[in-house]
């Protein structure tokens, strides 16, 4: 991966800087990218979590840094029935994507002196938008941010970047930036390297790209604070939509175009976050898991396995926002640096400030929309609480016959980008993984398995499972959810059949030990016991839970009490408390 200078800022604290208008203040560029279809600006569809982030953002911090946010709608969404069904469809567009949210920050990014710190760049997506968002900072990484006066050459640049290993191509940029045969020969990075195959070689050839970019003026290092993403899609390049494909057959599973698209979490990378769906089955929709730089401690890293699928977790569409609340106030604790490691000391510039109240919206909106989901036959239980929310089941028709594949926590392997295998042999390192406590939750409370869709089966209202569930509802007065399997991801042939759970805990009113350490207060985790003799990771730490997450789940007093202790750890959930809580739910 490109390297970023460790010196991208230095200067003064910026929380000290006075406020005045003859000193610079530093700004934060927030690029948020969503997903497939999605698009907050021009439609009334419901808002994916991206689009709730954006809506969420402070103008400014508390150290007076303004907080300057760009929405890109996601591919598919522009005009046309050719955009919206082909783009859509196959991904195609990304490239002009990426190159709009790559000038968006070179056009704001402010060359600041030595007194001042630089601008901070935070990045985030959802589904292909976070594959977009990975992109962006695998660009930045290998090339740096282009100054103005250099934009007019990005196109070359962005050309050379994307082809960069092709055999056959032909690197544009510096055969068009000078006249003079030897001055070309003198910056022009190493031929040799930019027609050889494989990730190694494809780094070294950027990173001497990109250092000839600075040193000729053009270009400049930056470090990206914060990239966060739900659901990253895209692991082997960008998935065809499995609908389009059973049509025209010809299509491959995967639009190669797009299979060099540096996704990984480099160096100049500060802190990554990814929240992944459990139950998300469709083979198209393979996640692509991050894992740490070799042998650099200081990039922050979480990756966090929630109940759900795809759309549970990255939010909109109409599955519900009981899921989606849960995984939004986790990503919004990240961001925030509510959940900063002790040793690291807040600097404000860091990390992103929300509006506090607009937390206080996602319980009564929840409630609301569930409400209206009842009243239009789209539910038949009562509201179901905190980590019970709908959870759809994505692996129907049509979408089930481009063919399964269970998700697999803590087992994924390095993808060749040149093959778009896995090497079995290769398993992903440093990755970070944790199981969240609504996984836990949902398990003992007895929550429901995935349901049907059958508004994306059926787009004209074919609910006749939904209506049976309202008959027996109105005719027994029981909960409709007993027609329902109970949710058990450990089950076989589900994403945690190798895995179980434990609790050393003596009693809960101990706080929970911090995931990375073992003593004598205990820890919630999960424990491989699969057949494989030596996998990479033998144990998957419970999440703690973040400030945003306890106001979320302090909204839902019949579920306060018993989730949660005082110190933000989720709490076993005992029989009689269960037996409690079911009788209040159904009262």
């Amino acid at each position: 991966m490109a390297q970023a200078t460790a010196d991208a800022n230095v200067g003064p604290s910026a929380d000290s800087l006075p406020v005045s208008a003859n000193v610079k203040v530093p700004k934060k560029l927030i690029v948020c990218c969503d997903g497939t279809w999605q698009d907050s600006d021009n439609t009334p569809q419901r808002p994916t979590n991206i689009t709730r982030i954006c809506r969420a953002i402070s103008g400014t911090d508390d150290s007076h840094h303004q907080q300057i946010v760009y929405y890109q709608a996601g591919i598919g969404t522009g005009i046309g029935l050719t955009n919206h069904i082909i783009n859509g469809a196959t991904g195609r567009g990304l490239a002009e994507h990426i190159r709009e949210a790559y000038v968006f920050l070179a056009s704001n990014y402010a060359e600041h002196d030595d007194l001042v710190l630089r601008d901070s760049i935070f990045l985030g997506g959802y589904s292909r938008g976070a594959y977009t968002a990975r992109s962006i900072g695998g660009l930045l990484g290998a090339v740096g941010l282009l100054k103005k006066t250099a934009m007019q050459y990005f196109y070359d640049i962005f050309l050379d970047w994307e082809h960069a290993g092709e055999k056959h191509y032909k690197p544009r940029f510096f055969n068009a930036y000078f006249s003079d045969e030897a001055e070309r020969k003198k910056y022009k990075p190493n031929d040799a390297l930019a027609h050889v195959e494989g990730a190694e070689n494809i780094d070294k050839y950027m990173d001497e790209y990109r250092r000839q970019l600075v040193l000729l003026g053009l270009s400049q290092e930056v470090k990206i604070k914060s990239i966060g993403v739900f659901e990253t899609v895209g692991a082997l390049g960008i998935p065809v939509n499995p609908v389009l494909q059973r049509i025209l057959p010809f299509l491959p599973s995967f639009f190669r175009e797009y299979s060099w698209f540096d996704t990984r979490l480099g160096s100049h990378v500060e802190s990554g976050f990814q929240a992944l769906a459990l139950d998300e089955k469709r083979a198209p929709f393979h996640p692509a898991v991050w894992e740490k730089p070799d042998m650099d401690n200081s990039v922050i890293l979480e990756q966090v396995w929630f109940p759900g699928s795809h759309a549970n977790v990255g939010g909109g569409g109409h599955a519900g926002t009981g899921i989606s609340d849960l995984t939004i106030c986790w990503m919004m604790d990240h961001l925030a640096g509510h959940t900063l490691p002790p040793e690291k000391e807040f600097n404000s510039l860091d990390w992103i400030k929300f509006d506090d109240a607009y937390i206080e919206k996602f319980y009564s909106q929840r409630v609301e929309a569930y409400n209206k989901m009842v009243a239009d036959g789209k539910a038949t239980s009562p509201f179901r609480g905190w980590s019970l929310g709908l959870i759809y089941n994505s692996f129907q028709f049509p979408q089930n016959l481009i063919g399964k594949r269970v998700r697999t926590p803590g087992q994924y392997h390095f993808t060749s980008y040149i093959t778009g295998r896995e090497d079995p042999n290769k398993p992903l390192r440093n990755t970070n993984e944790f199981v969240h406590a609504s996984v836990r939750a949902r398990i003992h409370l007895g929550g429901r398995a995935p349901e049907p869709d059958w508004n994306t089966a059926f787009p004209w209202g074919f609910n006749i499972l939904p209506r049976i569930s309202q008959a027996y509802y109105w005719i027994t007065g029981a909960l409709g959810g007993r027609f329902w399997p109970k949710y058990n991801p450990q089950a076989r042939g589900q994403p945690l059949q190798n895995w179980r759970l434990l609790d050393e805990h003596v009693d809960h009113k101990q706080t929970q030990a911090d995931a990375s350490t073992v003593d004598d207060t205990g820890r919630i985790y999960w424990q491989y016991i699969g057949k494989k003799k030596n996998p990479e990771h033998r144990e998957l730490p419970e999440a703690r839970l973040g400030k945003y997450e306890l106001l979320l789940l302090s909204k839902d007093k019949n579920w306060d009490a018993i989730v949660v202790d005082d110190d933000g750890w989720v709490k076993k959930i005992w029989k009689r408390a269960l037996h409690d809580l079911r009788r209040a739910s159904t009262a």
